[in-house]
């Protein structure tokens, strides 16, 4: 679900459109593979958390990582 969501804004970035993952699918992708996330809006989150954009007073990610293994 990361990868559609990320890749998908991308896309419609590429092609000027305006579209941002819904917040319920990238809550979702939050919790699941960022269990160490800020709070916050979870769309913004998220493309933060993947170096996407900046958050806040946060500068722009230039490594990350998920975490798909539960504990």
């Amino acid at each position: 679900m990361a990868e559609i969501l990320l890749h998908t804004r991308d896309v419609a970035r590429g092609l000027d459109l305006a579209w941002s993952p819904p917040a319920e699918l990238c809550s979702a992708v939050v919790r699941r593979l960022f269990p160490d996330a800020p709070a916050g809006d979870p769309t913004p989150v998220l493309l933060w958390l993947t170096g996407r954009a900046p958050m806040g007073g946060r500068p722009r990610r230039t490594a990350w990582t998920w975490q798909a293994a539960r504990g």
